[in-house]
């Protein structure tokens, strides 16, 4: 028996935590008398081919200089340049990047001034892109190209894909558990993970000056890539046999 001793508003508070420990120490007791549970890992992959859908490519201008003015000058006009052309086309995506002037050193004294900056090109249509690069290799010169999926294409097949994963876990821990002479199983943790493998962006050999007259595009092929789905997880099977 405990006995409360103190104030009316002490007593109650006390008597309040007592109870709440004796509800806590009968919830741990109950919890200690449910069936155990032996736990399996369980890891699948869904994988699939998707049709790389966008083309990417990046082309910069670089100019050096005695003067760093002259330099940024050089770099601004043939970035403009480019810009006033790519606008003119909707389907192609335009994004200025990487913009930097650094001083050029010999015997730690400056002697001139180097000036960059990229673009970076994106559009699904990749014919309009090719020969937008070929037109701007009049001034430019070509970073890297490679073709990559959209968004909207990935989260498709990563959304199918994950369905396809999931029914592939259910029917092996079912596997497992008819296996093993268990009546059933819970799944106590899932981790899905998707990824893809991009193709490697095709590389240019930077320049000082950029090409003086037109030039084609670049030879390209779309090809596909591949979404895969990794689902881990733990199951507990029950104790009971069949």
């Amino acid at each position: 028996m405990i006995q409360l001793i103190g104030s009316s508003d002490m007593r109650t508070t006390i008597g309040l935590a007592i109870a709440g420990l004796l509800v806590m120490t009968g919830q741990a007791m109950g919890h200690e008398s449910e069936p155990s549970f032996n736990r399996v890992s369980l890891t699948v992959t869904a994988e699939r081919d998707v049709d790389n859908d966008t083309l990417v490519a990046v082309l910069f201008s670089e100019h050096q200089s005695q003067r760093q003015q002259a330099a940024s000058n050089s770099v601004n006009s043939a970035i403009r340049w480019a810009l006033d052309i790519t606008k003119e086309r909707g389907t192609i995506k335009v994004q200025t990047t990487q913009y930097n002037t650094s001083p050029i050193y010999n015997k730690q004294a400056i002697t001139g001034w180097r000036a960059r900056q990229s673009i970076r090109l994106e559009s699904k249509d990749s014919k309009a892109l090719s020969e937008l690069i070929g037109m701007l290799q009049e001034k430019l010169s070509i970073a890297s190209v490679n073709y990559t999926v959209s968004k909207a294409a990935r989260n498709t097949v990563e959304e199918s894909s994950i369905s396809e994963a999931l029914i592939q876990y259910r029917r092996r821990a079912d596997l497992v558990a008819s296996d093993l002479g268990r009546k059933s199983y819970r799944v106590v943790q899932l981790n899905i993970n998707a990824h893809g493998t991009s193709p490697q962006p095709m590389a240019y050999a930077t320049r000082g000056m950029a090409a003086m007259e037109k030039s084609l595009g670049p030879a390209i092929e779309a090809g596909v890539q591949k979404v895969a789905v990794n689902i881990s997880g733990n199951i507990e099977l029950d104790v009971g046999t069949k």
